[in-house]
């Protein structure tokens, strides 16, 4: 993730957490298709170790409360606003 835009300017921590959301997706879809994997075929290893799948699912949650966080904070503070 570059923290710098085009032109030059830093991107804002708001568009910052907002991006690693965005990547941070596709773990979280590991995350869920192993559990669920896991549980209709407890057999098979699945492509997360359970206790892992559970850490991702736990920080996407943490992940997604800090980008509210900094929006909510962001729009008193902003001058454009």
């Amino acid at each position: 993730m570059r923290a710098k835009i085009a032109n030059g300017e830093q991107t804002s921590p708001a568009r910052s957490l907002e991006m690693l959301m965005d990547k941070f997706g596709a773990f979280e879809s590991i995350a869920y298709s192993s559990l669920k994997l896991a549980r209709a075929v407890p057999d098979e290893a699945p492509p997360m170790d359970p206790l892992v799948a559970e850490a991702v699912l736990e920080f996407a949650d943490d992940l997604r409360d800090a980008a509210e966080a900094a929006t909510a904070w962001v729009r008193p503070h902003n001058a454009f606003s």
